[in-house]
């Protein structure tokens, strides 16, 4: 259906034309501007992505290989932790054998691991998993060091214990007068052993704890007079005799440097001093093979 007529007259000189103008025509002009609207933004969709997508490939290369450099430093902090951990070991080794008596090896704890190779070309998920095993076979080592610190701090404290119950400083302050064996007895003028060694002091002077125990005796013994016996280990015990007093009391425990009496002249004995036994197993021994400090107050352990 003829809806007008279009007169196009060229731009230069020439002959014009007429153009019927209908529905059909102007649907199909419709149609034709439609389409090549819709191929323009198609086109220029397209091309925005594939140029999204270039850049994107461009910042995830970069991602990937700060990712890679990271990792490479990472694994060289994990191999020099690896390091410290295989020497702290060998050094806790002997350590446990010069002081312990403790046989402990650790390189069958710490298996070895072989280099990665990681590099240019190298799956980044695998160089993970290398990275990740040295991981968890330093901390299975370190696990096991602080066990067998453990056990060592157990075994010095156990031992600290039984070097503070060896009788080793002298139980009082005096003039050592009389030492361990054969001499002349005061009362007889004939030759005797003497089972232990006299340190002569004023009456009343402190008597020690030449080291920790447990008080089993108090009381008057003949020729010893008032004397006190602490037993310090199962094999181990001291005997301090000839007290004017006594300070402690049976089944008392005593530290060394604790008072347990005071020198006195009872029993067999011709002035004030303390007479100090050492047993072990049952049999007096020299008590300076023993005594290693000069004073009560001053241990050694």
């Amino acid at each position: 259906m003829p809806l007008g007529t279009l007169h196009w007259v060229p731009w230069r000189s020439g002959r014009g034309r007429l153009v019927r103008l209908t529905t059909f025509r102007l649907q199909l002009a419709g149609l034709a501007v439609a389409l090549t609207i819709s191929v323009l933004l198609a086109a220029s969709f397209l091309a925005g992505r594939e140029v999204g997508r270039r850049q994107g490939f461009g910042a995830s290369g970069s991602s990937s290989r700060i990712l890679e450099g990271e990792l490479y430093q990472l694994n060289e902090r994990v191999d020099e932790l690896t390091a410290r951990l295989v020497e702290i070991s060998e050094r806790e080794e002997r350590v446990m054998m010069a002081g312990a008596g403790l046989n402990i090896d650790f390189s069958s704890l710490f298996p070895s691991i072989p280099d990665p190779g990681a590099g240019e070309g190298q799956e980044l998920f695998r160089y993970i998993d290398d990275i990740d095993l040295k991981l968890l076979l330093a901390e299975r080592l370190a696990d096991a060091e602080l066990q067998a610190y453990d056990s060592l701090t157990a075994h010095f404290l156990e031992m600290t214990e039984q070097l503070r119950r060896i009788p080793s400083i002298w139980p009082a302050e005096g003039y050592y007068i009389s030492d361990f064996g054969p001499r002349i007895d005061p009362y007889t003028g004939a030759v005797r052993y003497h089972e232990g060694i006299d340190i002569a002091q004023g009456t009343g002077t402190p008597i020690y704890a030449p080291g920790d125990g447990i008080v089993v005796f108090c009381g008057w013994t003949s020729g010893y007079g008032l004397n006190v016996v602490i037993r310090h280990t199962q094999r181990v015990s001291t005997r301090f005799a000839h007290c004017s007093s006594v300070c402690v009391t049976v089944g008392q425990s005593v530290q060394r440097g604790d008072l347990i009496a005071r020198i006195g002249m009872t029993g067999r004995a011709v002035g004030p001093h303390v007479h100090y036994e050492v047993f072990v197993d049952g049999v007096q021994v020299d008590p300076d093979d023993f005594i290693i400090r000069s004073g009560y107050s001053d241990s050694v352990f």
